[in-house]
């Protein structure tokens, strides 16, 4: 499985997304937008529905926790609202976002230098819940416990990112 690199994605969402600029100075040359697949779209519009749940437009952390930490990992700068509709529908699309599979023989050995918050970022963007302590081995792999849809798991966060179920 090919490792992925948040760098396309986050071209995409940096043309997007204007700067901190107020609206009426937003460069209005149009963005190219990355099609999708009626399904994923439609998908996607209806998972942004759920999530939004006070119906402003954007998702809060505490509405999407999974996707800022998704958006952190990639670098991605959320507005102070969250992220708004039609950026989400445009990352939603994307295969990248959507990954969790981690490569084939993970988690590798090697020097992590993700700090405890960037590896929790990447366990919280894999839709574990509930973190607890986590703890960098002598092998240079963060692991933790959390839960995963409704099941308690431990898991492991190698310097490459994967994030593992582990026994």
């Amino acid at each position: 499985m090919p490792t992925l690199r948040p760098l396309p994605l986050l071209a995409v969402l940096l043309a997007a997304v204007p700067a901190a600029a107020p609206a009426q100075e937003a460069d209005p040359t149009p963005v190219p937008a990355q099609p999708a697949a009626p399904a994923a779209t439609a998908d996607c519009e209806a998972e942004f529905g759920r999530l939004d749940a006070d119906g402003d437009g954007f998702l809060t952390l505490t509405e999407a926790p999974r996707d800022h930490a998704r958006a952190a990992i990639d670098n991605i700068t959320v507005a102070e609202q969250g992220i708004a509709r039609d950026n989400w529908l445009t990352l939603c699309s994307s295969p990248h976002w959507q990954s969790n599979q981690p490569e084939e023989g993970a988690p590798f050995e090697g020097a992590n230098s993700f700090t405890e918050e960037q590896a929790r970022d990447r366990a919280a963007a894999w839709q574990i819940t509930g973190i607890g302590s986590l703890a960098l081995d002598d092998k240079g792999i963060w692991r933790g416990t959390g839960t995963l849809d409704g099941t308690a798991v431990d898991f492991a966060i190698d310097y490459r990112g994967n994030v593992v179920i582990t026994p």
